[in-house]
C-alpha cells in the first residue's frame, strides 16, 4: 500500500490519478474520503464454488489462511514487534507481510535520500557507498539485525512472513532511490537500466545469503519466510516528477518480473515468489483497473513460470470506486488464478473509518467497513480464494499507547474490526472452499516450507 508511511498519504482525486500529500503533522491526517453515500449495507448470498483451485501446501496439507500487513516491524523496538506478533496469534493470523527494504542515499549526504533523511528511527538497510561506487549493506544493529529479530520472532510463534523486496512508492526508499544512486530521472528505468537491475539482484542475493544474527539461520533456508515478493505495487509510474509517459510498454513490468523471479528461484529454491502487484487486469471490463494500468497486466504476471501465486489489492476509496466494486474484482481474480492453475491472495484491502483521537473508538464508517469486509472475505472463502491479508494490524508503542491510526485503515486488538477478522481467520483455517476441494495429498515427506500445488502438477 502506498499509505504505508505516516508522513505520506495519497487520496483519490479522480478515477485514475491520485495526489500525494506530505503531512507536516502525522497526528492530523486528512479525513478519509468515502466513495459510497448509500446507507444500504447488505450482505451477499455467496454460494460455494465447485471449481477446484490450486493450493498452498504446508505440513503436508492444504493451507488456507488469513493474515495481516505491518510496515513498522523492521525499525521499531523488540517490545513493539512482540506486541504485534502476540496480537496476531490472538487473532489466529498465520501470515504477516512486511518490508525487506530500507534504502537511502550516501551517508555523507552527497547522494540524495528519496524519503526524508533516508532512515526510519535511524534504521536503514542499503546505502550508496561512494568509495566502491555501488550500494552497500548495513547488517548492524540499526540495519538488518532489525529484520533478523522479526524473522526469529516469526519462527518462535509459527507465523510465516511475506518479505517485500522494494517499493514502487517513495516511502522507505524503494525504486526511486535506486534511480538516484545512478543519476537516473525516469521511474520506469528501474525496470530496464542494467545497473539498476544488477543492484536489485545484488540486494536479493545478499538477503538470501544473509545469516540471522540471533540464531544463525540463513534467510534462504528459513522456514519462517512464506515467500519473497518482487515489489510492493509495482507500476511504470508512481505519481512523482520522475514519471514519463514514454519509454516503456505494456511488457516492461512483465519482462522485469520474469527475469527477477527466475533469478530468485535460481538462488533460493526453498521459497515461493510473487510479484506483489495490485492486480490491475488488461481486459474484461470497461474500467481503468482492467486496462493494463501503468503497465500492470496481472494475468501476464501470474502466468510467468517462476511466479508461484497471485496477489491483488483492494482500496475503493483510493481508487475512486464504491466498495461494491470489490465483489466483481474478487471474483475476476479468482477466475484468473483458477484458469492459470495457481493460488491467489487478496493481500491488501481496506475501508477507512474515523476514530476518536483519544479513545480510538470508531466514530464513523464502521457499518460500511463491516459490510465490505464480510462480503469480501465471504467471496474469498467460498469462491475459491486461498487467503485474505488485511491492511494493517498495529499494537502499542513503547510508551504503552496505541500506535496511531495514521491512514484510517489500522486494526487494533480488542476492537470491533479485530473481532470480525478473527472470525474469518478461524474460517479460513478450517472451512475455505479452496482447501476443502483440494484432492488428497500424495505420500511425500512434510516440509517446513510453504509450497504450491496446481491442479495439473506439483510446483
Amino acid at each position: 500500500m502506498r499509505l504505508a508511511h505516516p508522513k505520506q498519504f495519497c487520496l483519490a482525486i479522480t478515477l485514475v490519478a491520485a495526489a500525494c500529500l506530505k503531512l507536516k503533522s502525522p497526528a492530523t491526517p486528512p479525513p478519509p474520503q468515502y466513495m459510497d453515500t448509500s446507507d444500504r449495507y447488505e450482505l451477499l448470498d455467496v454460494p460455494e464454488t465447485t471449481t477446484p483451485s490450486a493450493n498452498f501446501i504446508l505440513d503436508h496439507a492444504p493451507f488456507c489462511f488469513a493474515g495481516t500487513n505491518n510496515y513498522y516491524l523492521i525499525y521499531k523496538s523488540p517490545r513493539m514487534v512482540d506486541d504485534v506478533f502476540a496480537e496476531a496469534e490472538r487473532l489466529d493470523l498465520k501470515v504477516m507481510r512486511t518490508w525487506a527494504f530500507m534504502d537511502r542515499g550516501s551517508l555523507d549526504g552527497t547522494v540524495q535520500n528519496i524519503d526524508g533523511d533516508g532512515t526510519k528511527d535511524g534504521v536503514y538497510f542499503q546505502y550508496w557507498d561512494k568509495v566502491s561506487g555501488r550500494p552497500a549493506y548495513n547488517d548492524g544493529a540499526n540495519g538488518l539485525k532489525k529484520l533478523d529479530y522479526v524473522l526469529h520472532k516469526a519462527r518462535e510463534t509459527g507465523i510465516k512472513m511475506i518479505l517485500v523486496l522494494t517499493n514502487n512508492w517513495a516511502a522507505f526508499g524503494g525504486m526511486d532511490q535506486y534511480l538516484l544512486w545512478y543519476g537516473l530521472d525516469k521511474h520506469h528505468l528501474f525496470y530496464t537500466d542494467p545497473r539498476v537491475r544488477q543492484a536489485y539482484k545484488d540486494w536479493v542475493a545478499h538477503l538470501v545469503a544473509h545469516k540471522n544474527s540471533i540464531d544463525g539461520t540463513r534467510y534462504g533456508s528459513d522456514p519462517a519466510i512464506f515467500a519473497w515478493e518482487l515489489a510492493n505495487e509495482p507500476r511504470c509510474l508512481n505519481d512523482s516528477k520522475r514519471d514519463s509517459r514514454t519509454g516503456w510498454t505494456s511488457h516492461t513490468l512483465t519482462d522485469w518480473a520474469d527475469e527477477m523471479s527466475g533469478f530468485l528461484k535460481a538462488i533460493d529454491p526453498n521459497h515461493l515468489v510473487a510479484v506483489g502487484d495490485e492486480g490491475f487486469l488488461n481486459g474484461g471490463r470497461n474500467h481503468w483497473t482492467y486496462q493494463g494500468y501503468q503497465c500492470v497486466d496481472h494475468k501476464a504476471l501470474l502466468a510467468l513460470p517462476h511466479v508461484d501465486f497471485g496477489t491483488f489489492h483492494l482500496y475503493p476509496d483510493v481508487w475512486g470506486t464504491g466498495y461494491r466494486f470489490g465483489y466483481d474484482w474478487i471474483r475476476d481474480h479468482i477466475a484468473v488464478a483458477q484458469e492459470l492453475g495457481k493460488p491467489t491472495v487478496l493481500e491488501e484491502y481496506g475501508i477507512p473509518v474515523k476514530r476518536d483521537q483519544t479513545t480510538f473508538e470508531v466514530t464513523q464508517g464502521w457499518k460500511r467497513r463491516e459490510t465490505a469486509y464480510r462480503n469480501w472475505n465471504n467471496l474469498m472463502l467460498k469462491r475459491g480464494g486461498n487467503a485474505s491479508i488485511f491492511w494493517m494490524l498495529a499494537g502499542v508503542e513503547d510508551s504503552g499507547k496505541r500506535y496511531p491510526d495514521y491512514d484510517h485503515y489500522t486494526v487494533y486488538g480488542g476492537m470491533e474490526t479485530a473481532t470480525l477478522l478473527s472470525e474469518y481467520a478461524a474460517r479460513f483455517n478450517t472451512s475455505a472452499t479452496a482447501c476443502q476441494l483440494a484432492p488428497p495429498m500424495t505420500a511425500t515427506p512434510a516440509s517446513p516450507f510453504v509450497s504450491v500445488t496446481t491442479r495439473e502438477r506439483p510446483r
